[in-house]
């Protein structure tokens, strides 16, 4: 059971009302059911929730929370591998990926499942097609690219905190439940170089920003990204606001470096906030 601020608040407004029932999401918006109020709190799908409990979490804009033993718990986790607070951050939509206080997903206009779309739509048809989604993160891409009819999706994951959210967060579940899609944990700057030549139709790349992964925006990899992808296949390399000022200091070379690898047709898609190749 997970729930997050507007849910929360909107129980306190029907408590506020005098309401006996009230419909909300206990799964960070992926459905809603209709629960009982009284005096001492909610009547949830785990038992009774108290009041004080979901004051607690109504009173965090942007918080996400799991109730073990009617106690508000912060979808969050400490990376031992680097260090760095990884969290959930809630959104009109999915919730997004926090990393130490920068967000991994677009919320400005759009939310991360809308931010999905517009960066599986520069791969054009995905049915009967081989994926590799090189940066898991939540799992969005992945999952979505499968309910558009990809045939298998390969998706590597760095850091073992953001794993641990993809288990404990509702909107991750199909990458634990699809067996045609196969996540790993490592490197895939590493990973990639196990992979066989053409083996994918479509890549998916979206890597963290270029300060916290350098080498995913480099010519070697690149070079590798283009051994790996069938003839004629498409590439979609997210990047960010293109028009921003990293935007326009990355964007120039992002380019370059992937026409110097072989790719052909490189495009700027702003409205995705990255480029589009094809092999």
């Amino acid at each position: 059971m997970a729930l997050s601020a507007r849910p929360a608040n909107k129980l306190l407004e029907a408590r506020a009302q005098d309401a006996p029932t009230a419909e909300v999401s206990f799964d960070l918006g992926m459905s809603t059911l209709q629960v009982d109020l009284s005096g001492s709190g909610v009547d949830g799908p785990a038992g009774m929730l108290p009041w004080p409990v979901i004051e607690t979490i109504a009173a965090d804009d942007h918080g996400c929370f799991e109730i073990v033993s009617a106690e508000p718990r912060r979808l969050q986790c400490m990376s031992s591998m680097t260090g760095r607070l990884a969290s959930l951050y809630a959104t009109d939509g999915p919730p997004a990926l926090l990393l130490s206080g920068t967000l991994m997903h677009r919320i400005k206009g759009v939310h991360p499942g809308q931010d999905t779309q517009l960066k599986l739509a520069p791969l054009g048809r995905l049915s009967a097609f081989r994926v590799l989604d090189t940066a898991t993160g939540l799992g969005y891409t992945s999952i979505e690219a499968r309910r558009r009819g990809a045939l298998s999706v390969h998706t590597t994951e760095l850091d073992p905190a953001v794993v641990d959210l993809q288990r404990r967060n509702p909107w991750s579940q199909e990458l634990f439940r699809d067996d045609q899609i196969v996540c790993d944990t490592g490197d895939i700057a590493v990973e990639i170089e196990r992979f066989e030549e053409d083996q994918f139709d479509r890549i998916l790349h979206d890597p963290p920003v270029l300060e916290l992964a350098g080498d995913l925006y480099g010519g070697a990899f690149y070079t590798q990204l283009r051994r790996v992808l069938t003839r004629r296949g498409r590439l979609f390399h997210y990047i960010g606001n293109l028009d921003s000022p990293s935007g326009m200091r990355v964007t120039p070379g992002v380019i370059r470096r992937l026409e110097e690898a072989g790719f052909v047709d490189v495009q700027r898609r702003p409205e995705a906030f990255g480029v589009s190749a094809r092999g």
